[in-house]
């Protein structure tokens, strides 16, 4: 696999790569007449030829996916995005064959930006049509979320380290208690911590970012009550902060609020964080607070609020990261 580069977390063993996370890519250049992709587990995914999609397909069981590209002699860039996400179970990569030839493995961009959040950040549902526009699998896009956007217009390497109906330290309508994003996030594959005795633990040494965009507490302070406890909330919040800082030193913070039904206690809570991070002498960390029309489905963004969310941010995230847009 030396002529792959993987963005995203992946575990790498004995040649097989797992990954549940949204929008987790591989990326390769290659001068080639077909593409064959090797893949195992339910999941979407979609291939980009130099930034322009041109196949999207269905996995479940293991097999062999072959693709017919355009061979006009030359080598192009092309990036094999799943755009299912992490609520599925697990995905095992087992390789690329084609017939061509591999280019050079293409070189780790020099800005890096991740993405911590759920449901909206994981593009959950942006291809409904309507509240109803069901099933989800089919509905869910990680590559129209804005997270992926925002790193595609960025031509950064990426993580977006999402899951659907999780909230930082309690999960819509208290679903699976004991896996909250504050404790998943740990783990490289959050889809499937749950199927092995000793999961494998992320090692932060593995990508450092520039830029962290965090989205989380909706599911916090959304669905059925009781909600979060807004004092352990905030504890949760600061101390993964903490661990960033000490992860990442350097790294710059966007801290993302957005209304949030019944009660709307997400905006204040996070506000309040941000001023008590900058009253500390904390200078690496900026808050944004979004309006989103969520029309898609189950009451989530549909891929123009997405867009929006996109434009909204970019340059926030261009000021932190002192980033143009290419």
């Amino acid at each position: 696999m030396q002529n792959l580069l993987f963005n995203g977390r992946w575990a790498h063993d004995n040649g097989v790569s797992r990954a549940s996370a949204p929008a987790a890519s591989i990326t390769f250049n290659a001068k080639a007449s077909k593409i064959t992709f090797t893949v195992e587990g339910l999941s979407r995914w979609r291939l980009d030829r130099d930034g322009k999609p041109i196949e999207q397909f269905e996995v479940d069981a293991k097999e062999e996916r072959a693709i017919k590209v355009q061979d006009d002699g030359a080598f192009h860039k092309y990036r094999f995005i799943k755009i299912s996400e992490s609520g599925s179970p697990e995905i095992k990569f087992y390789g690329i064959t084609l017939e061509g030839e591999f280019g050079d493995a293409p070189k780790p961009s020099q800005r890096r930006i991740e993405f911590i959040g759920d449901s909206f950040t994981a593009g959950y549902g942006c291809e409904g049509s309507s509240a109803e526009d069901a099933p989800e699998f089919d509905k869910t896009n990680a590559s129209k979320s804005f997270a992926y956007l925002l790193a595609s217009g960025f031509n950064a390497d990426y993580q977006v380290n999402a899951f659907s109906g999780r909230g930082l330290v309690r999960n819509y309508d208290n679903i699976v208690p004991d896996w909250t994003m504050e404790r998943l996030y740990n783990y490289t594959v959050m889809g499937s911590v749950t199927s092995y005795s000793k999961p494998e633990l992320w090692n932060f040494e593995k990508f450092h970012p520039q830029v962290i965009v965090i989205f989380e507490g909706i599911n916090d302070f959304q669905g059925n009550p009781p909600y979060a406890d807004k004092g352990k909330f905030k504890k949760a919040y600061v101390k993964l902060l903490e661990k960033l800082r000490k992860s990442h030193p350097g790294v710059k913070f966007l801290l993302v609020s957005t209304k949030v039904w019944p009660n709307d206690d997400l905006g204040p809570t996070i506000k309040e964080i941000y001023d008590s991070e900058i009253a500390a002498g904390h200078k690496d960390l900026e808050y944004k607070h979004v309006f989103t029309s969520n029309v898609g489905l189950h009451g989530h963004p549909d891929t123009h609020s997405q867009e929006e969310l996109a434009n909204t941010l970019r340059p926030v995230i261009a000021r932190l990261g002192r980033w143009l847009s290419r």
